[in-house]
């Protein structure tokens, strides 16, 4: 029946590379039949043209300036699986049902509220959960990985930081997200926020919480993520607060980290061992561009011609059908320079975490998950074990969860590919001991 369809539903298209090209459909029953929207690259609420539903198959088109895109694919359990095409182009794709956390997870019943702050001239968006009873109770700020995350830390339809603020509140802890600056209801750029530009912004998220007379200003804490695992053990060496959480926090200096990151997002993708040596040479070429400000203009001509032989290697309808692929290129290959001439690239590529680690002086739990392709955990766990084993800490624990992936979502592979695939939840063991780190930490104060 059309109405079982209603709502929205989150997916992506198996295009070449490293990540699904990602989308998200709104159906509304209309009579016996349906009416759609779409949401993709940047684009909302996009009209649906053909939609139907005959058999068990759900079929939509969308028309777009590559030609006419169409989806056709089978109903399953709360997953639509298909063949997308477009341009001569043909794919696969899935859907499955959106869930919100904050209206239909465990933490329902938990209090929240919006909250706006400052940091200097920089205006800050966020929301505090909190647990049941009227406190005054533990908090921990949470802090984002890379990119331009909202309070959620939405990555491939998985609201990491909404979850995760469900479960520490049913450990009795009160946690503040916020937008990074530029997106959401933050003011700024994200690019050009260094390194020293988001410890300042927790800070600033600190002392929100010890200005409220609900919360336990002797109880503060962070946790960070990715990213954030980088920024928390620095703010922590400067800042009084009362615990670290560090989640797939890199250890090894940042350049290595990068350097394999990428090239594993390479390999993920399908490319010949040319392919990831001709990239291996081009990384260089930016690093040291970063490192000494010099050979920018060898850097853009290099990634002119990679980008370049991306669209040569397309499927002669789909470049036919890009109305201006010269305007393309020069698009993609100023997005990417933007992003690496950016002080945030350049704050964070040669730095090493691992020294602030060292300066802790109060207890740290770290958690890898086992197939994490971002952030191995084999590596950065010794090394966080080395870190901590030189600093002053009362306490730890290290720990790597079985099957996770960067997001500590339970995986198959831990490919970034694979994430939206996934059940939006945490694998059990993580937030077993997530949580039980806190209440046992809690109950000995």
């Amino acid at each position: 029946m059309p109405a079982d369809l209603e709502g929205r539903w989150e997916g992506g298209i198996a295009i070449a590379g490293p990540a699904d090209l990602p989308f998200a459909v709104d159906l509304t029953a209309s009579g016996d039949g349906l009416r759609g929207t779409m949401d993709i690259q940047g684009n909302f609420g996009l009209p649906l043209s053909n939609v139907t539903l005959d058999a068990g198959r759900l079929h939509f088109e969308l028309e777009s300036p590559l030609g006419l895109a169409v989806w056709d694919g089978e109903v399953g359990d709360e997953v639509i699986e298909g063949d997308f095409t477009q341009a001569g182009m043909a794919e696969t794709f899935w859907m499955q049902r959106f869930e919100d956390p904050s209206e239909d997870g465990p933490g329902a019943s938990f209090r929240r509220t919006e909250v706006v702050f400052s940091n200097g001239d920089i205006t800050l968006a966020g929301e505090l959960t909190f647990p049941s009873g009227d406190g005054p109770h533990p908090a921990v700020v949470l802090i984002s990985g890379s990119g331009e995350q909202d309070r959620d830390s939405n990555v491939s339809g998985f609201r990491l930081f909404a979850v995760l603020a469900d479960h520490l509140a049913g450990a009795g802890v009160a946690s503040l997200r916020f937008d990074d600056r530029g997106v959401g209801g933050s003011g700024g750029d994200n690019l050009q926020a260094t390194l020293e530009d988001r410890v300042s912004d927790v800070e600033a998220a600190i002392d929100v919480l010890r200005s409220r007379d609900d919360i336990a200003a002797g109880g503060i804490g962070l946790v960070g993520h990715s990213e954030g695992g980088i920024v928390a053990p620095v703010v922590a060496d400067r800042t009084a607060v009362a615990f670290v959480g560090l989640l797939a926090a890199p250890v090894l200096p940042l350049r290595e980290t990068v350097e394999t990151q990428q090239l594993e997002l390479l390999e993920q993708s399908g490319a010949t061992a040319e392919e990831v040596e001709q990239f291996r040479a081009f990384q260089e070429l930016v690093f040291s561009a970063v490192a000494t400000g010099q050979g920018w203009d060898e850097v853009e001509a290099t990634l002119r011609a990679l980008v370049q032989r991306q669209f040569e290697a397309m499927p002669a309808e789909s470049r036919e059908a890009i109305p201006d692929e010269e305007a393309m290129v020069d698009s993609i290959v100023a997005e990417e320079l933007a992003a690496w001439r950016s002080p945030w690239f350049g704050s964070f590529l040669g730095y090493d975490p691992a020294p602030a680690i060292v300066a802790l002086d109060v207890p740290v739990l770290a958690l890898f998950g086992e197939l994490d392709t971002q952030v191995p955990a084999p590596a950065n766990s010794i090394a966080m074990s080395e870190a901590i084993g030189e600093s002053s800490v009362p306490g730890y624990t290290i720990a790597t969860i079985l099957s996770a992936n960067h997001l500590f979502q339970e995986a198959v592979t831990g490919s970034v590919n694979e994430y939206a695939r996934l059940k939006r939840e945490f694998a059990p063991d993580f937030v077993e001991i997530l949580t039980e780190w806190f209440r046992d930490y809690f109950r000995e104060r």
